[in-house]
């Protein structure tokens, strides 16, 4: 699917593409392929929908913070309903498709429905099937795409790194083509998406509970309440990191990482709720942009710059607009 991406870069000849789309169409292929055997959803319809459902969920915490009854109206809730039971929808209809004509497909939703509670022996429902689903599509294939979009805004802002990347992939390549077996050797490649992910965290927050009376330094907080971790924040600390705002994959080369605080870098969370699928994205992402970067070349609008837009998700306002053009070498 990488490479069917770079050839639609190829066949672009030099235009300008919006690379946050581009990259939300190539992880949301990838997730389709591995979860649902490929087919089966309308991928632009459901890319539309994902928007639509988290674009007011910026209402929706902040009336939670203050405690106001979640039936009262907010911008685009209407358009956030219609998007989640469209979404359910289209997941509850495939589930029943696949109860009806089970066949040979290796793919998530396969081993989701012959899962058994190991106590109990029950298997999931429908709903709890479409839940499980809808939250590998939408939190798996959008991070992972926010990831790769930053990093090619910060590569283009720092072309010494794009080179050395494409050094990396020809010298563990050997000039041919690069297959699943040459990620573990693409060490500079994984540390240059890793240091994108500090800057700019797809989940730039995270929210969690406290299920017990707690005391943290000076505050004393009761059961139940909640607390948000604002992971941007951490990520940039200056007792945490050195030049927090610069850009430099080096951070995380396997002895500096190593003397890091277990904690200071939170991209997928941390703890037993830590990203299930951490393994899987750093994989995908490193395959991805090195497929992208060693055929062409992402440079930036001139003049633009993205804003920052919390959504849930860390999105560039206004799309990342680059021109791509074909590496000739």
């Amino acid at each position: 699917l990488a490479e069917t991406t770079r050839d639609r870069w190829l066949a672009a000849g030099g235009a300008e593409l919006d690379v946050a789309r581009e990259m939300m169409l190539t992880t949301y292929d990838v997730i389709v392929r591995t979860m649902l055997g490929g087919g089966g959803v309308d991928a632009e319809r459901v890319e539309r929908a994902v928007n639509d459902y988290l674009d007011p969920l910026g209402w929706v915490i902040a009336m939670s913070i203050a405690r106001l009854p979640p039936w009262l109206p907010h911008p685009g809730r209407l358009r956030s309903d219609r998007a989640r039971r469209f979404l359910r929808r289209e997941i509850v209809e495939m589930i029943a498709k696949r109860r009806r004509a089970p066949d040979a497909q290796d793919d998530l939703l396969a081993l989701l429905l012959a899962a058994r509670d190991p106590e109990s022996g029950h298997a999931m429902s429908d709903r709890e099937l479409a839940d499980n689903v809808l939250t590998f599509i939408t939190a798996g294939h959008e991070t992972t795409a926010l990831a790769l979009t930053w990093t090619f805004y910060l590569l283009d802002r720092h072309p010494e790194a794009a080179e050395r990347i494409r050094a990396e992939i020809e010298q563990v390549t050997g000039g041919g083509p690069l297959t699943a077996e040459h990620v573990a050797g693409l060490a500079y490649t994984r540390q240059a998406l890793q240091e994108a992910m500090r800057l700019y965290p797809p989940a730039a927050a995270v929210v969690r509970e406290a299920v017990r009376p707690v005391r943290i330094g000076s505050e004393s907080l009761a059961a139940g309440a909640q607390v948000y971790i604002p992971i941007y924040a951490v990520h940039r600390h200056e007792l945490l990191w050195e030049a927090p705002e610069v850009f430099y994959p080096e951070r995380f080369a396997p002895e500096a990482a190593k003397a890091r605080h277990r904690y200071a870098y939170l991209p997928f969370g941390a703890g037993p709720r830590i990203c299930i699928g951490m393994s899987f994205a750093m994989i995908e992402g490193v395959l991805i942009l090195a497929t992208l970067l060693r055929a062409a070349r992402a440079e930036l609008r001139p003049g633009f710059e993205p804003e920052l837009r919390l959504r849930v998700t860390l999105r560039p306002g206004g799309g990342m607009p680059m021109r791509i053009t074909p590496r000739r070498d």
